[in-house]
This record gives structure tokens, C-alpha cells and sequence, in this order.
């Protein structure tokens, strides 16, 4: 599932009623992977060359909620490039997942995903920081996948005749980081770069 889906799994409002459970099958998890930078920080072409900001603390936060939400334990690892948790107290969140909600980081590059037959489970296959090749198991695997500009607001845009960035977001500068290309339009928000609320609010 993609972290959006996963959101609103363990929403009250949400389509299981703020209960943990597996989509395919409604059985509860007992181990759920987090994967970063799906679709952000690759050089391909058509990918994403820069880091959203956002998906290290959203996903940090969906594994200590999950934790929570679990009736009967859950084993929770993140696997990251590695963690950029930029914003006041955010390391000490991430700490805090690991040494009093048991959540496991794991340095790594994942080479494969592989439904496991009968059971529903998906088999990971990475490398970790040691080089060792590494096979395990999980109920569920979240995807926490970048931001970008969706088309819609791309169009406003080039209607207001501002200029965009390589990586599709309005052309600014470190000094005037509101200031679009046109006198008079300002961006903000995840309008000017993907952040988070308090970083747009202060746009």
C-alpha cells in the first residue's frame, strides 16, 4: 500500500474503521515494512531527483501509531537510504520510535518484493550496511512515495506565466524563496517545494 492508503487504514473515518488489517485479506499484521524514497532521489529519467522532506518523519510517525493501534504486538522497520528528519525535535522523535516503540531502522537497498505463495506475505530481499544479502517476510509493505506538483496546479501556473524549476515547482531563490518569476505572484507552501505544514505556514 502507498503511505496515503496506509493513512487512512488506521483512520476512525477510514474504510476499516481505525482497525489494523491486512486489505487483501483483513487479517491483523504482525509485521509491517516502511520503504523510503519510492519514486524521490533517482536520477532516472521520468523519477524524481530531489528528497520530499516529508516521507522520513510521516512514515517515523505511521510506525509508532501502528505500534499502537496493534493488539498483539507488531514488529515495525523502516528501511531508509538514510533518515532526513530536518524540523525542530524531529531527531528526537526518531530516537524516540526506536528506543520506546521498538521501531527498527535498517540501512539497506532493496532488490526485490516477491509475493509469498498461500500465505499473502511479501518477501524482502535486500543488502544491508555490512553487504550481507538478506531475505524476510512482512504482512504489509508501505511505500512512502515522494511529492510532486500535481497537473492541475502546474496549469495555474503557466497561466500566470511564472517560470518552473527541472523539477517541475516555480523557479525561486534561496533569499526570495516566495517570489515566483512574474512581479507581484508569490508561492508558498508545497505550492514553492514539498515541506510540511509548519514550513508553509511560515511561507
Amino acid at each position: 500500500v502507498t503511505s496515503l492508503q496506509f493513512e487512512r487504514m488506521w483512520s476512525a473515518s477510514g474504510p476499516t474503521m481505525g482497525h489494523l488489517v491486512r486489505p487483501s485479506d483483513e487479517k491483523e499484521p504482525k509485521k509491517i515494512a516502511w520503504l523510503q524514497c519510492v519514486g524521490s532521489r533517482d536520477t532516472h529519467p521520468g523519477s524524481k531527483g530531489y528528497c520530499s522532506s516529508v516521507c522520513c518523519t510521516y512514515a517515523i510517525k505511521e510506525a509508532v501509531v501502528a505500534v499502537e493501534h496493534a493488539n498483539d504486538g507488531l514488529g515495525a522497520a523502516i528501511f531508509y537510504i538514510d533518515i532526513r528528519t530536518h524540523g525542530k525535535d524531529f531527531e528526537r522523535y526518531m530516537n524516540r520510535a526506536e528506543t520506546e516503540s521498538g521501531v527498527r531502522f535498517v540501512k539497506s537497498r532493496i532488490s526485490s518484493i516477491t509475493p509469498v505463495e498461500d500465505s499473502g506475505n511479501l518477501l524482502l530481499r535486500y543488502v544491508d550496511e555490512t553487504g550481507r544479502r538478506i531475505e524476510e517476510e512482512f504482512d504489509i509493505v508501505v511505500l512512502s512515495v515522494g511529492l510532486c506538483m500535481p497537473e492541475s496546479a502546474a496549469i495555474l501556473g503557466k497561466m500566470l506565466g511564472i517560470e518552473f524549476n527541472e523539477h517541475g515547482y516555480p523557479a525561486t531563490s534561496s533569499f526570495y524563496p516566495v517570489k515566483s518569476s512574474v512581479q507581484g505572484v508569490y508561492v508558498c507552501g508545497a505550492y514553492e517545494s514539498p515541506k510540511d505544514i509548519p514550513q508553509s505556514v511560515v511561507d
